[in-house]
């Protein structure tokens, strides 16, 4: 007989939370944090490593301070943001519950951003949003489309002083959008309003300026999705300005009839078009120092020329698992953080002789708690 009818499944069970981090970030080899799922915070002191209760079970995705200064700010999932002022974290006020996924100082003030757009400008002690108009511009520097950042921006994940990075929903892509499919990858600067003159006759399409101008980053996207993944910001030296892509190209900032543009270096980092740079660290010199999510932990010279053939680029590293972060206060003493289950890499390399050692640290992730936005 058929006694399915009477059968009762159980509920699947729910995922447990994964023990990865996300970012790393210090001031000096005694005073490091990494972060990570379940509200994970890690403290090194130059001997030991600690945890830092953050008050939250939901994950922290970035860490970041100003050069010089010793406040450092942290974001993450739920709208979530705290202050380290004397070592010591705390609570912030977003206003939003996206999630966020980048921190940074742009045009001078310190942002956050995240998912769907968000845009966070920190005045004081206070966050608050930021106007939300968009435009694409032509070759002429005419609108091509009107966009507005809550609704048309996939993601913004990284923060530069002249940019913001991410991605945008693809207008032309006609497939099923699930997750970062049909996007492709973006940057964000202000919009100046003297690069639009009064238009002779006048153009109604120039009767309300943007706030914003949005730039695809490529015409030569490979994959279904690309997203600016990586920023590293120097406000007075544009070689020290770099960005990273998930199909893992190099971009160095240049200016060109006195615009700031991003020129790319050539061959891609990744192998894999859907593997590529995660995160960006620069030493005193400019050589560069990258992370990927195909695992791999590659070094470029500040000289690196394909064209030319000059300089080198050489992969010190390949992981079985996505890398996510890099921070370092020397090619001797490098963190390295990713989706590998409660462990960090402390790791040196010999610029010379391309030896690069490896430590495993292991660290205890707090257990779960009720996910709550700070």
């Amino acid at each position: 007989s058929d006694d399915s009818a009477d059968v009762t499944f159980p509920d699947p069970p729910v995922p447990e939370p994964n023990d990865f981090q996300f970012d790393v970030f210090g001031r000096s080899a005694t005073d490091v944090y990494a972060c990570g799922d379940r509200g994970a915070m890690f403290h090194f002191d130059g001997t030991e490593w600690t945890t830092v209760d953050m008050g939250t079970g939901r994950g922290i995705t970035t860490i970041w301070g100003l050069p010089g200064d010793g406040t450092l700010y942290a974001v993450g999932h739920g709208g979530n943001i705290w202050r380290n002022t004397g070592g010591s974290w705390g609570g912030m006020t977003s206003g939003i519950s996206q999630d966020l996924f980048g921190l940074g100082q742009f045009e001078g003030k310190i942002h956050a951003v995240g998912d769907k757009g968000a845009i966070l400008r920190l005045n004081g002690s206070s966050w608050g949003g930021v106007p939300s108009q968009m435009w694409i511009l032509d070759e002429n520097g005419g609108p091509t489309d009107t966009l507005s950042t809550n609704e048309d921006l996939a993601s913004i994940v990284a923060v530069n002083e002249f940019f913001l990075g991410g991605a945008f929903n693809d207008p032309d892509f006609d497939d099923e959008r699930i997750g970062r499919y049909g996007t492709k990858g973006m940057v964000l600067a202000s919009a100046d309003p003297a690069d639009f003159p009064t238009p002779d006759p006048p153009d109604p399409a120039w009767t309300d300026l943007p706030d914003w101008i949005l730039r695809p980053i490529s015409g030569e996207q490979t994959s279904p999705y690309e997203w600016v993944y990586a920023m590293t910001s120097d406000p007075a030296d544009y070689d020290r300005n770099l960005m990273g892509t998930s199909e893992g190209w190099l971009f160095r900032m240049t200016e060109d009839l006195g615009k700031k543009v991003w020129a790319k270096f050539y061959p891609s980092v990744t192998s894999d078009p859907d593997r590529g740079i995660r995160d960006i660290w620069l030493d005193v010199a400019g050589n560069i120092y990258m992370v990927t999510d195909a695992g791999t932990v590659v070094y470029q010279t500040f000289d690196y020329n394909f064209t030319e053939a000059t300089g080198e680029r050489v992969t010190l590293y390949d992981g079985p698992v996505s890398l996510h972060g890099i921070w370092g206060t020397g090619p001797d003493n490098l963190f390295i953080v990713g989706n590998m289950d409660e462990t960090l890499l402390m790791a040196s390399h010999d610029q010379g002789t391309h030896d690069f050692s490896l430590t495993e640290v292991k660290l205890e992730f707090p257990a779960s708690k009720a996910a709550d936005v700070v």
